[in-house]
């Protein structure tokens, strides 16, 4: 049994370790500055320092994975981003033909949005790209 010594020991170490996780938990977690809808069940996630050079275009780029299934990802996506062109993930495949994925390229204007995962896989991928029309 605890003494109201140690319960305050205890209480306070486990305050100590919350408050030292929480930054190195919300660093793993870049905030998305790309303007396009983030889905709201993210683990892990990325925003790139600098534009990059995605299919022409000059483009920011947000990475991010997500826990759940590549279906529940899709459909929240078809609805936030209305309108967008759907394809084939694999058709003009920007990660090369290496990878057998499965999933979706949502495309609005020169904006891209990706959401796949491998063909075996478990976990979703979601990236997102903000495009400037032509090189700046």
């Amino acid at each position: 049994m605890l003494t109201s010594r140690k319960r305050r020991t205890v209480a306070g170490v486990v305050a100590f370790v919350l408050l030292q996780s929480g930054p190195a938990a919300l660093a793993a977690r870049d905030r998305n500055t790309t303007g396009l809808p983030t889905y709201p069940h993210l683990t892990n996630a990325v925003m790139d320092p600098v534009p990059r050079d995605t299919l022409g275009h000059k483009c920011i780029h947000y990475a991010a994975t997500s826990p759940d299934r590549l279906e529940t990802v899709e459909a929240w996506y078809r609805q936030a981003l209305a309108g967008a062109i759907e394809s084939d993930i694999n058709k003009d495949s920007m990660y090369g033909d290496y990878f057998k994925l499965v999933g979706i390229r949502l495309t609005r204007g020169a904006d891209l949005v990706t959401v796949y995962r491998e063909e075996n896989g478990r976990t979703t991928s979601v990236e997102l790209f903000k495009c400037a029309e032509r090189w700046v």
